[in-house]
């Protein structure tokens, strides 16, 4: 997210605003340098208003949003001079809309003035997202011949996990007694906590405890290491190997039909969402599950239709 320079905010209660909403933002789990970018395009909202005569946050209306985004939508990039981008004109009315969520959670307003506006976030075409069926998943679980292998399969497709989310896991985060699984940085730098079934802390235990010492025998471990996952050689697996891992399940299940797909680690992110819309799960623990921020981002990892999000944003 580029961040707007050179905006001077002098209403003292609005620099004091900015400020609280830095530290709103870090306590939802946003790293300081994403919170502080989310800060400068703030204040330039805070800088608008005041040069429109608004000294009170709380006097805003949809109209003054409607503004604001009609202004932000026109006015020229201060990277290249060119019109901003549709992304980070929604990055910017984002901001806006979370800095009212956090005053109607405080208080401070009976009503949210972006509550009856609507941004719609600028979604260029996607390919189709390849899944493998509910059956396809359970062949690779039954073909898997370690620990270390149901685990791979339990962390990518049981946990939902980013193939950046799979490489940085730690030991730290995964807390088998609570069934929990933390993801300290994911996308966008934003924490999240990750429920774990049975099944799946069975599968990351059984790896752990009797597997792993194993693998820091490699000529590539290191004291100082603490990925959960280890290659052959003892040091951090990357992406390519969990992917060498996956070629070689899949290779083993014999299902012509899953081999002809084009079928990748990240493959069963996708997967592991489709399946809980299915099984009815509410799409917004589904996005929460994902770590999205934005619901139109589930939708296209997902397939849901268009209704489905229609009915569950009024």
């Amino acid at each position: 997210m580029g961040r707007p320079r050179n905006i001077i905010v002098i209403n003292e209660t609005y620099r004091e605003l900015a400020e609280q909403f830095y530290r709103y933002l870090l306590r939802l789990g946003y790293n300081p340098k994403g919170s502080r970018s989310r800060y400068n395009y703030l204040c330039e909202f805070l800088s608008w208003l005041e040069c429109q005569g608004h000294s009170q946050i709380e006097n805003t209306t949809p109209g003054h949003i409607t503004a604001y985004y009609n202004y932000i939508s026109g006015r020229p990039s201060k990277k290249d001079g060119g019109t901003l981008n549709q992304k980070t004109t929604h990055s910017h009315m984002r901001i806006v809309r979370d800095l009212f969520i956090m005053l109607q959670n405080e208080g401070r307003i009976k009503t949210n003035p972006c509550s009856t506006l609507k941004f719609p976030y600028p979604r260029e075409e996607n390919p189709e997202r390849t899944v493998l069926e509910q059956q396809e998943i359970k062949e690779l679980f039954e073909v898997c011949e370690t620990a270390q292998e149901r685990a791979i399969l339990s962390l990518a497709y049981g946990c939902g996990l980013r193939v950046g989310e799979l490489v940085n896991c730690n030991i730290e985060d995964i807390r088998l007694k609570e069934k929990i699984l933390i993801v300290p940085q994911g996308k966008g730098n934003k924490r999240r906590v990750v429920p774990l079934s049975s099944g799946v802390a069975k599968d990351l235990a059984d790896y752990y405890y009797t597997e792993r010492e194993v693998l820091t025998k490699g000529r590539d471990y290191n004291a100082k290491e603490t990925a959960f996952m280890l290659h052959s050689r003892g040091g951090r697996m990357q992406k390519g190997t969990y992917n060498k891992y996956l070629k070689i399940l899949l290779d083993r299940t014999g299902n012509e039909a899953i081999k002809e797909k084009c079928i990748t680690i990240h493959s069963l992110r996708h997967s592991i969402a489709t399946h809980l819309l299915e099984q009815g799960i509410p799409v917004e623990q589904v996005r929460m599950f994902l770590g999205h921020s934005q619901l139109e981002t589930t939708q296209v990892y997902t397939h849901i239709s268009k209704k489905q999000i229609q009915n569950l944003m009024q």
